[in-house]
């Protein structure tokens, strides 16, 4: 036992800045639009489910792009999409946005994260849009889990198109791992 106070070196995990970790998701992503076959891409195999993988994937592109591309004490709209895009049914389409994104969410220096932006949502049909007060790091932790989130519908659709997933994609860090027995 290392008594308290003694010099004992602690080893801890390294922690990805948020850049990185989005960037490791855009990654991810890449390389299931690569694997994916171009009928499953913009199939929807399911009444209901909302969107085919090139939707979901056009939908996650968009978040990241309204945050890389908003400014500092600016604001940010998420709801500002434009649907029917060419990444919805062209992978070749996708890949080259996420290549343009990526140094863009790199180039979000720790002065940008931490300064203030306004976020607007509309939260009903028919009404005007709210806004709140939040920070650049705040809405990049947000577009994260919004792309997580995504990975996982994304992982639904190929998996209901017996398409391989890989592990771990569509799930958050705080998700649980496989129990062994």
């Amino acid at each position: 036992m290392t008594p308290v106070g003694s010099a004992a070196t602690v080893q801890t995990a390294t922690v990805p800045a948020p850049q990185e970790a989005l960037i490791r998701l855009l990654d991810e992503l890449a390389a299931v639009v690569l694997q994916a076959s171009a009928s499953v891409y913009t199939a929807k195999p399911l009444p209901g489910v909302s969107g085919s993988v090139g939707q979901h994937v056009r939908h996650v592109l968009d978040h990241v792009t309204s945050l890389v591309t908003a400014r500092p004490y600016g604001s940010i709209t998420y709801d500002a999409r434009e649907r029917g895009t060419s990444i919805e049914t062209d992978r070749s389409a996708a890949l080259r946005a996420m290549l343009r994104l990526k140094p863009l969410v790199t180039g979000l220096t720790d002065d940008v994260l931490d300064s203030p932006v306004v976020v607007s949502a509309l939260l009903a049909r028919g009404h005007e849009p709210d806004s709140a007060r939040s920070t650049f790091r705040r809405e990049l932790f947000f577009v994260i889990d919004h792309t997580i989130h995504h990975q996982a519908l994304i992982a639904t659709l190929l998996a209901i198109a017996d398409e391989g997933v890989p592990d771990g994609f569509g799930f958050a860090p705080s998700t649980p791992g496989p129990v062994s027995s």
